[in-house]
């Protein structure tokens, strides 16, 4: 069966980055794309109008799409049609704007990404290619296992950096020179515990390169997301040890709005 992506837009020009990234992976992945318009529950939505417009503001790249056109509040309606449609991908742009396209922002990415059955792609540059090197950020928790396995499955061909971060207290500093080196040992042994209890096959352990940091999560995904050298970053939308706070309510604003790169929040399946 295809997979299924859900794209949610205004169908206006300035929500194209969403929907190239979307027409990108339909034709990457031989995917089935479902545009999905929401409008007021107190304005009946004119249907020939939305047709006309997208066909004027994607032309001939919206071939092949299913339009779907619901009522009420974007997040709650986004998750709803994701579940009746059975989607595998949720795709919404980034443009601040009060609409639609950033709707993710705030309070409102948690009813998102607690409802909807599938991963939510958060576009914001314009695709020029696939995506080419990931960054996943990780607790050692089933969900950032999770997160990884699902980047691997969407994203077959693109390399992956999982970056997990340690910290040592700086009372710990104090009473011994060796106590940083061992709690990094310990940081590597827990790394290889995570990695081998993945399973991955031989060409998918290929393309992840483990990484460990140390320090604070946020400050170094920043940091390494400010190089340059990442496409995507991934994360889980649960955690121990306070990472769900990185993931969900405000601070998962706060990540999305400083990235500069897209970001796909991938929740643990019930």
């Amino acid at each position: 069966m295809a997979m299924q992506i859900l794209v949610a837009t205004d169908l206006t020009a300035r929500a194209d980055r969403p929907f190239a990234r979307a027409k990108l992976l339909a034709d990457v992945r031989n995917a089935d794309r479902t545009l999905l318009y929401v409008g007021s529950p107190k304005t009946e939505v004119d249907i020939e109008k939305v047709e006309t417009l997208l066909r004027r503001n994607y032309g001939a790249d919206a071939e092949g799409c299913n339009l779907a056109i619901n009522y009420g509040k974007p997040p709650e309606v986004i998750a709803d049609t994701a579940s009746q449609l059975k989607s595998d991908l949720i795709i919404v742009g980034a443009a601040r704007h009060n609409n639609i396209s950033d709707f993710f922002l705030g309070t409102a990415v948690d009813h998102l990404v607690h409802h909807a059955p599938a991963p939510v792609l958060i576009v914001k540059e314009r695709p020029r290619a696939e995506y080419g090197r990931i960054l996943v950020a990780s607790d050692f928790s089933e969900f950032s296992a999770h997160a990884l396995r699902t980047a691997l499955e969407f994203f077959p061909d693109a390399k992956i950096d999982l970056v997990h971060a340690y910290h040592v207290a700086y009372e710990a500093w104090l009473k011994s020179d060796g106590v940083a080196d061992e709690m990094r040992s310990d940081a590597e042994k827990e790394l290889q515990a995570f990695m081998t209890g993945l399973n991955l096959s031989e060409s998918d352990a290929a393309r992840v390169t483990p990484r460990l940091v140390e320090g604070n999560l946020h400050q170094s995904i920043f940091n390494m997301l400010d190089s340059g050298d990442f496409d995507l970053l991934v994360l889980g939308t649960h955690g121990r040890s306070g990472f769900a706070m990185a993931t969900i309510g405000s601070r998962a604003s706060e990540m999305m709005g400083w990235s500069p790169v897209d970001v796909l929040m991938v929740r643990k399946p019930r």
